[in-house]
């Protein structure tokens, strides 16, 4: 039987996790992401379930029970969906075959349950004992089987969205001037979060099959899911923002198939790489904090595709570097004079907060703005 503690915790999560979905059904985000992030909410709510069913509805706890194995497999693929979703990686319809196989593998080994007899549900899930025969037996090596490749696909897809998550703050920098409230932050402590509860919940049932289940804080557990949950439901409303003439970043083709059809040819490319030096130069338009490839394109007066073609090609850099570093050059003698801080040069030279000029600055030029001030003055 669970504490009161856990059947306390087990409300609380499971409210938050309803809060969550009817939050992400209502929400600024688009269809996908809020479909797949109601999915995650609802696959949590089923989980954390468990104390409470146990204790006011043990009547259907052989019933219950079983479902849990096929919402572990559907969270990895939901997370992944939702992530892609949210970085405009995936359409609705992108959903493949093999993200399917283990959950429906898992619903016929639920199903497989349900028509086992009540004394052998009550035996299994009640009492932790192994009734006799060849069914039973088989579902119960079917079910770590799965366990098995839920643990593997865990890991699978932890990586793909990894993956996912680079690329999409890969395309934001030919694209933008400023990151800070585009990149999405907070996925990086939505992933950790998960993998943190992923860690926990496989030592938790390590330890129930083996013995140690006394070393394991049931509360601790319900504990991490409501702060993950009460995170999500904080953060997940942010949606990046997007201008009216500007494309999703995911929407854009891969470099060599949009520059295959640029027909930019070498002495067009040197006009551009020339134009685009004068708007820095001449025209400072790195101090516009709203900068974007669309803008400097609509100011050289070349396709999109061309510009980031040609910072590519011919200055050697993405859009943000290129920006950064007439940014950090207009800094450096606003940085000696001393008069302003920090924060206000890092504003005056177009980057939207002081993180970003920090960054910025350190990796273009090797120290921080105090330090070069310091070791230039020197």
């Amino acid at each position: 039987m669970h504490a009161d503690g856990s059947i306390a915790l087990s409300a609380v999560c499971l409210g938050l996790a309803l809060a969550g979905a009817m939050s992400a059904l209502r929400g600024p985000q688009d269809r996908p992401s809020r479909f797949y992030l109601t999915v995650v909410f609802g696959v949590f709510g089923g989980i954390v379930s468990t104390p409470l069913v146990l204790a006011f509805a043990p009547s259907i706890y052989g019933f219950y029970l079983p479902v849990i194995l096929v919402l572990l497999l559907i969270l990895p693929p939901a997370v992944f969906f939702y992530v892609a979703a949210k970085t405009a990686e995936v359409r609705p319809a992108t959903i493949r075959r093999r993200d399917i196989i283990l959950p429906i593998a898992g619903s016929v080994v639920m199903i497989g349950y349900w028509l086992q007899p009540a004394e052998a549900k009550t035996a299994m899930f009640v009492a932790g004992e192994l009734p006799s025969g060849i069914v039973t037996s088989t579902l119960v090596l079917a079910t770590f089987m799965l366990i098995f490749c839920w643990v593997a696909s865990s890991c699978i897809y932890l990586v793909a969205t990894l993956k996912s998550l680079r690329r999409y703050r890969s395309k934001l920098r030919t694209l933008y001037s400023n990151l800070d409230d585009r990149e999405l932050r907070w996925l990086d402590w939505f992933m950790a979060s998960l993998v943190l509860l992923w860690v926990v919940a496989a030592f938790s049932f390590v330890a129930d099959n083996t013995g140690f289940e006394r070393i394991v804080v049931e509360e601790l557990v319900y504990a991490l899911i409501a702060s993950f949950l009460l995170f999500v439901t904080a953060f997940a409303s942010i949606v990046p923002p997007q201008k009216e003439d500007e494309e999703p970043v995911g929407s854009d083709e891969a470099p060599e198939a949009k520059y295959a059809r640029s027909a930019l040819t070498a002495e067009r490319a040197e006009q551009l790489a020339s134009r685009i030096k004068a708007a820095m130069d001449q025209h400072a338009l790195y101090l516009d904090p709203n900068l974007s490839l669309q803008k400097l394109s609509r100011h050289v007066g070349a396709m999109p595709n061309q510009i980031s073609q040609t910072l590519n090609e011919q200055i050697g850099a993405t859009f943000f570097d290129y920006v950064a570093h007439h940014r950090i050059e207009a800094a450096k003698p606003l940085l000696l004079e001393g008069a302003a801080s920090t924060l206000s040069v890092s504003l005056d030279v177009g980057f939207n907060s002081r993180s970003t000029f920090y960054k910025a600055f350190k990796r273009e030029t090797g120290m921080t703005p105090k330090a070069y001030r310091a070791a230039t003055m020197q």
